[in-house]
């Protein structure tokens, strides 16, 4: 009778990732008698980041957890709570097996060792009105410039008309899906920061900003806030995640939108992928224990090198595996072309970015918003000043 190892595992706080992680769980322990997995949703408080720095912090935390987006693994990192998973033998194996190699080696590194393994990644794109780009003729927008001659075609805000919608919500995370995911499109996915300093304040940032300046001084987006703005027609286009294809299928059936990359400048070498902003999250380890971290690590082999999960993770949760071949293999196939939308998605996660990788996130965000993004939405700075400004500010918080 061998003696039983024993960790805690906690998953998102989802319902269907729920429904997915307790068959996976008891797949395991069913077939590992030695080396079991006690599993439980990370539990409820103001955020999924506060609870588990709480629980580390009282010695109750998990040895494994998922749910970690980049910001908090370099908080985590920075707290000594983090296991570098390129220490365990087979770590390059793992990420060919599951095809994920670039995905991992183009952001979630942090000072050259890689301590998170993505789960899913929900890249971000812009949707279009379809059915009003037929009627005017016009293709789909690809640079700054096709949005402004469209503006200049088609907007009129005197009938609820307006070209594109330019999230100014104060919230942190918006800036993620239009600034960040910008930047990194027109840098040829560039991290925007490191954990050292602002690197956004460039030709690349600019064109961006200007482009935003514009949008906002010819009224092309607009200032007032509507729900689904896309959906009812009162907007052209708008920058939308995955989450979003089946709640329009439901609320609006007879919506036609076409699905592209983000907007870059004029210049942009055509012959060059667009890179874009990626949500994702993904799994780590905790336990400093060696019994432990070996049955950690058996079970994220396990998990991660069979593609079975992989499609049962999309069928209950209609997430992308963060996988580089998920529109090359037939096992994804069958649940693609019956979702054509996310097929669309799925053709962006070579080149989708995580954030940034930077603890104080958070706070770096709320910043932007007050010293670049807001002030050039109401027209209160030009461009380059708030840019320069806002260098200044966030390096300070950076720095402290």
């Amino acid at each position: 009778q061998t003696a039983t190892t024993a960790i805690e595992f906690w998953t998102a706080p989802n319902p269907f990732q729920e429904a997915f992680w307790s068959e996976v769980v008891k797949e395991w322990n069913n077939t590992h008698h030695d080396q079991q997995i006690k599993w439980q949703v990370i539990p409820a408080g103001n955020s999924s980041e506060e609870v588990i720095l709480t629980a580390l912090a009282t010695g109750t935390g998990p040895d494994l957890s998922t749910n970690i987006f980049t910001g908090f693994a370099a908080q985590l990192i920075e707290n000594d709570f983090l296991v570098p998973f390129n220490r365990f033998d087979g770590f390059d194996e793992l990420l060919k097996a599951r095809s994920m190699e670039n995905i991992v080696k183009n952001g979630w590194g942090f000072n050259g060792n890689y301590y998170v393994l993505p789960l899913y990644t929900n890249p971000m794109a812009y949707w279009w009105n379809k059915d009003v780009l037929d009627e005017l003729g016009i293709d789909v927008p690809k640079t700054y410039s096709d949005v402004l001659n469209l503006g200049a075609k088609y907007n009129n805000p005197t009938k609820q008309k307006y070209t594109i919608l330019t999230r100014h919500e104060p919230n942190w995370w918006d800036r993620w899906f239009d600034f960040c995911m910008s930047y990194q499109a027109n840098s040829g996915g560039k991290p925007y920061w490191d954990d050292k300093k602002v690197l956004f304040n460039d030709a690349h940032g600019l064109k961006y900003m200007e482009f935003i300046n514009q949008l906002f001084r010819k009224k092309y987006s607009p200032t007032e806030n509507f729900q689904d703005a896309l959906q009812k027609g009162i907007v052209l286009g708008s920058i939308e995640g995955p989450w979003g294809i089946n709640y329009t299928k439901e609320t609006y059936p007879e919506f036609n939108y076409v699905i592209a990359p983000p907007l870059v400048p004029d210049d942009y070498p055509a012959d060059q992928p667009i890179h874009t902003f990626a949500d994702t999250k993904g799994m780590v380890m905790l336990t400093k224990n060696k019994q432990k971290q070996e049955v950690a690590w058996n079970f994220i082999k396990w998990y991660y090198s069979d593609i079975k999960h992989d499609v049962k993770w999309l069928e209950k949760t209609n997430m992308l595996p963060s996988r580089e071949d998920v529109l090359a293999r037939k096992e994804f196939a069958e649940y693609l072309s019956a979702n054509p939308q996310l097929a669309e998605y799925a053709k962006l996660l070579p080149y989708s970015v995580p954030p940034a990788l930077n603890s104080k996130t958070i706070e770096l965000q709320t910043k932007m918003n007050e010293v670049l993004w807001e002030p050039v939405i109401y027209g209160k700075k030009a461009p380059v000043k708030a840019l320069n400004d806002a260098e200044k500010e966030l390096n300070k918080i950076i720095k402290q």
